[in-house]
């Protein structure tokens, strides 16, 4: 079919514009729609993908910062318990410290007192008051920067420099430690060690302390015991103990300024002890020097008989009553004669009755005169000791026969030496 075109009629060209119409296909339509369908789904596509990176990334953030947190707190609970076992150890560091210097300070105190028991066990048995005995051992000395020994343990303490122990090279395994795996005791902590050690050491000390309190206890007992023994003997004699001075002791080159020692009773038993003890010693020393100056040993070695005693008596010679300034040892010719006690000689030569007669002047007035010797052993102004060989027995003088007339006096008075030898035989027998 075709249709004819009909011509318009020509309009004025004069100030109009044109038009054209355009046709627009229905493919191009679609797919312009279906381009912008397309854009905008790959807009929504990338907006949800932003949004769900922003998300993602959120989420990574959240979670590696609560991390951080965590691992702070982590640290923070670690240098927490860093700076409490810091704080534990300066504890048990100052502990030690503590229990170290007290020990110290126990040592030198222990020290001190060893002295004084030694000085005054060598003065018992220089003067033989006291047999020799062993001491209390001293115990160690406890130094700085030494290692402390108690019972063959060896360990230092914290504070104590020495070289460190090393660290295993390898980490040793999960309950190794425990012993259970091979049956070993395990090794104790260095700081148990320690402890172990310094309360060993504190043992070793209060026994060393006890056993000197003990060795005085000793000492002041048998000084007791000596005292009395020496007074007792001293009775014997009629004297008085008091009034007796001893002897100034001259045991060779000594002296120096007197420097006391301060004791104070109340401080511990070993003060109150030996303050108790020494005005004992001295009082025994005093006795035994005194009795050492009396003349109670026997004249003559041995057992002789007594002949006539010492007092009123019928004489020999004229039958009368008379009295005996001696007594008279029955003994044969040259016969040793010993003095009886150390002292001065006064007289060595013939005497009248007395025949060759010897006089020996000791301490606190005391003399002793042996008489009737056939010969005389000493000379005048000679120094003598107990049991020197001052003569022998004989018969010159007035005498009936070989004897040895013995006198002790005092102050030139004549007292009957029975009681010195009494006395000197009481300390022989309980010496034995």
């Amino acid at each position: 079919m075709h249709h004819q075109s009909q011509t318009a009629p020509a309009l004025p060209t004069v100030g109009l514009v044109s038009h054209k119409t355009y046709t627009v296909r229905r493919s191009t339509m679609l797919a312009g729609l279906a381009w912008l369908a397309l854009s905008t789904a790959c807009s929504g596509g990338a907006g949800w993908y932003i949004l769900s990176r922003d998300d993602l990334a959120a989420r990574l953030i959240a979670r590696e910062t609560s991390r951080q947190y965590a691992y702070e707190d982590r640290i923070s609970a670690l240098r927490a318990d860093i700076d409490r076992y810091a704080s534990r150890a300066l504890l048990d560091q100052d502990g030690v410290e503590s229990r170290v210097d007290e020990l110290a300070s126990r040592q030198a105190e222990i020290e001190s007192r060893q002295s004084l028991v030694a000085a005054l066990t060598d003065t018992l048995q220089s003067n033989g008051l006291m047999p020799a005995a062993k001491l209390p051992l001293r115990s160690q000395v406890i130094k700085p920067g030494e290692p402390i020994r108690a019972s063959g343990v060896t360990s230092f303490a914290p504070i104590l420099p020495g070289k460190p122990t090393p660290a295993p090279e390898t980490p040793s395994l999960r309950g190794a430690d425990s012993g259970w795996q091979s049956g070993e005791t395990p090794a104790e902590p260095p700081a148990k060690r320690v402890d172990a050690a310094l309360t060993k050491l504190d043992g070793a000390m209060a026994r060393t302390s006890n056993a000197q309190l003990s060795t005085l206890k000793e000492m002041d007992e048998t000084l007791a015991v000596t005292q009395k023994r020496l007074r007792s003997a001293l009775a014997e004699t009629g004297l008085d103990a008091d009034r007796l001075a001893a002897p100034a002791a001259s045991a060779g080159g000594m002296g120096g300024p007197f420097v006391p020692v301060k004791l104070d009773p109340s401080e511990s038993p070993f003060a109150a002890t030996l303050s108790a003890l020494q005005p004992r010693v001295a009082s025994v020393l005093r006795l035994r020097g005194v009795i050492e100056q009396l003349p109670l040993s026997r004249p003559m070695a041995g057992d002789h008989d007594f002949t006539s005693n010492f007092g009123y008596r019928t004489d020999p010679f004229t039958r009368g009553l008379a009295m005996h300034t001696g007594v008279d040892f029955r003994a044969e010719t040259g016969s040793s004669v010993l003095a009886t006690a150390p002292g001065k000689v006064v007289v060595a030569e013939y005497n009248g009755g007395y025949g060759n007669m010897v006089e020996v002047e000791h301490a606190n007035g005391l003399s002793t005169r042996y008489a009737h010797m056939s010969a005389i052993s000493v000379s005048t102004g000679q120094m003598v000791k107990a049991g020197t060989v001052v003569g022998r027995v004989g018969t010159t003088g007035r005498s009936t026969g070989p004897h040895l007339h013995y006198e002790t006096r005092i102050n030139d008075e004549p007292v009957d030496p029975t009681r010195f030898l009494r006395a000197g035989g009481k300390l022989l027998a309980k010496a034995l």
